[in-house]
């Protein structure tokens, strides 16, 4: 492959990637769906572990030695 071949390939491949993040930004400054910024820190979660998550409650588990108050 040429020279000249390879940095076509080479740019459409960078300008589509770059399109492709630029028109998600938009869709996500208006407001629509996006795929950019749907994800956070913690990584994706899907649809039924978010709605199990808000449904169940953590249960907390004291030991008994923890019930007493402390003698000073």
């Amino acid at each position: 492959m040429s020279f000249w071949l390879q940095n076509l390939v080479v740019f459409l491949v960078v300008a589509t990637c770059l399109g492709y993040v630029g028109y998600q930004g938009v869709r996500a400054f208006a407001g629509r769906k996006s795929k950019l910024g749907s994800c956070c820190a913690k990584g994706c979660a899907t649809v039924a572990e978010e709605q199990k998550k808000s449904t169940t409650s953590k249960v907390q588990f004291m030991p008994v030695e923890m019930l007493t108050r402390k003698k000073f």
